[in-house]
């Protein structure tokens, strides 16, 4: 490369040497021009002597013609040092209390720096880093991020987020964004402090979230979210909930970003309650914890007072319950009409053909309004098609059908959310089920089939009220084995889970002709 550089640079040095030479020379060869022609002698002197010129002239700019990067350290110095004086490093003593000033606010910031940092990687605080470390048995996220992470420093975003808020301060806004390498790598990766108020969100929390979210599309970076949190901080909800850069943007962005082919990961590494358990459910993969991760909507505590059920997050939530109970529930409550009865159907059809157990919960309605109208009476119609081809596609669906009576077992629409005659493996009731054609509360909305010189009286027509109430109870039921059994509502998760272990090791209908049958209507 030196060659080729220095003979071009030399070439044109020689040519305008030349160029000159020439010049001075041309009026001495067109006087003697017949001379030289005849004199060789004298021309091969001339050239000679043209040549040792140029020689002397290229070896004196051969070495200024060096490209620069060539030159050695101390060939630079050298030449630097005849140009440019070189600081000694003193400072002029008027200037000297600026510099001193100067020096004081650097070592002031650094401090305050230092300072907050230090207070923001404590989260939220001893008190709670004990609770959450000795009480919960859990780490801490700096920990897990240790663990997780390659062994090399990491880049942290936002550290100093949350810091002197209106509503105070939230340490590093309750969770740690930031990008570093697993296996070699990079990832965005987006971790919960439980300290900090249980890991709730605020929304400072939410917008560093959207933030670390927005480099992972622009980097096209894998995600990784380290989850343990307790959901929305709900004092602060109507600043959280509402608008287009709120919480739902992070379910959003991850949808997106699926859709994107960006790969998401999560992690749960405790409880994650409502606006929490999305984020890992709408992840591409998630892994949880055993005996310390749980997802779900509502906590124990909200389910006792809801209900009554006495139950453990491990069973409501935890590992084993997410990766095992799978199952398709079709549930209704009141009349199945057109709408509800196709998608009904269309659901069992899928369950049946990715051999996904059903598990039906049955409140059917005790009586349909009469039409009153051409209209009304059209839409009948279109319903009876549609609850007949729901119950098509109940009876041949070949995979475990469980059936729990939660409240009315009436009429006909029971038979398409699998009444005993479409012969689910187990079928249970709650203490208050009814079972009967008709609701005795709604005996005289309907016409009594009677003689027309027979005229009934109000004994009568109580009577069979009574009768009706008697024979719909769910223990009139069960104690003529119409069912399975009756069961409490907070024994209801235990008893299916029972079904659906015992169901496991049978093999379902292994040949059959058809898989549905001929619908014409």
């Amino acid at each position: 490369m030196w060659n080729n550089i220095t003979s071009c640079s030399l070439w044109r040095v020689s040519s305008s040497f030349m160029a000159s030479r020439i010049q001075t020379l041309t009026p001495l060869f067109l006087r003697n021009y017949k001379d030289f022609c005849k004199n060789r002698q004298t021309i091969w002197t001339l050239r000679n002597s043209l040549c040792q010129v140029m020689k002397k002239t290229v070896a004196t700019l051969k070495y200024n013609m060096i490209p620069h990067c060539f030159l050695s350290h101390k060939a630079r110095y050298r030449q630097y040092t005849k140009t440019f004086p070189v600081l000694d490093g003193s400072i002029p003593s008027v200037c000297e209390h600026v510099f001193e000033e100067n020096l004081r606010n650097s070592e002031a910031c650094i401090q305050r720096y230092s300072e907050l940092l230090c207070k923001v990687s404590k989260g939220g605080g001893e008190k709670a880093t004990l609770r959450h470390t000795q009480r919960n048995k859990k780490l801490l996220v700096r920990e897990r991020l240790r663990m997780l992470l390659d062994d090399e420093t990491f880049l942290e975003l936002s550290p100093f987020a949350g810091f002197d808020l209106p509503y105070g301060d939230v340490p590093a806004a309750g969770c740690l964004t930031g990008i570093g390498k697993i296996c070699g790598v990079w990832c965005v990766f987006m971790a919960n402090d439980a300290t900090v108020k249980g890991g709730a969100i605020y929304p400072i929390s939410v917008k560093k979230q959207l933030r670390a979210q927005q480099i992972a599309v622009q980097n096209r970076l894998l995600s990784v979210y380290l989850v343990d949190s307790g959901g929305a901080f709900l004092p602060l909800q109507a600043e959280l909930f509402p608008d287009q850069s709120h919480g739902g943007r992070v379910f959003y962005n991850e949808a997106i970003m699926s859709a994107m082919k960006i790969p998401q990961v999560a992690v749960v590494c405790g409880s994650c309650t409502a606006g929490g358990a999305y984020v890992p459910t709408m992840a591409d993969e998630t892994v949880i914890v055993d005996k310390i991760g749980s997802m779900f909507l509502a906590g124990p505590p909200l389910v006792k007072a809801a209900t009554g059920e006495d139950i453990s997050p491990e069973d409501l939530g935890g590992a084993s319950m997410h990766s095992k109970h799978l199952v398709g529930i079709v549930a209704n409550n009141g009349e199945l009409t057109h709408d509800a009865s196709l998608k009904g159907s269309h659901f069992v059809q899928l369950c049946s053909q990715r051999s996904i157990p059903i598990l039906f919960l049955q409140n059917t309605a005790p009586h349909a309004s009469e039409p009153t109208s051409f209209s009304q009476a059209e839409d009948h119609t279109n319903r009876l098609k549609a609850q007949a081809s729901m119950m098509a596609a109940v009876a041949c669906a070949a995979v475990p059908k469980i059936t729990l009576v939660t409240g009315g077992c009436y009429r006909n629409e029971s038979y398409a959310m699998c009444g005993r005659s479409f012969d689910p493996n187990f079928l249970f009731l709650w203490p208050n089920a009814r079972v009967a054609l008709v609701d005795s509360r709604h005996i005289s909305t309907f016409p009594q089939a009677r003689d027309d010189d027979c005229t009934g009286d109000d004994s009568e027509l109580k009577h069979l009220k009574e009768k009706l109430e008697e024979e719909s109870s769910a223990f009139h039921s069960s104690a003529r084995l119409w069912d399975d059994g009756i069961i409490l509502p907070q024994n209801s998760r235990k008893v299916i889970a029972q079904c659906l272990t015992i169901m496991k090791q049978q093999k379902y209908q292994i040949a059959s002709l058809q898989h549905y049958p001929v619908i014409r209507l």
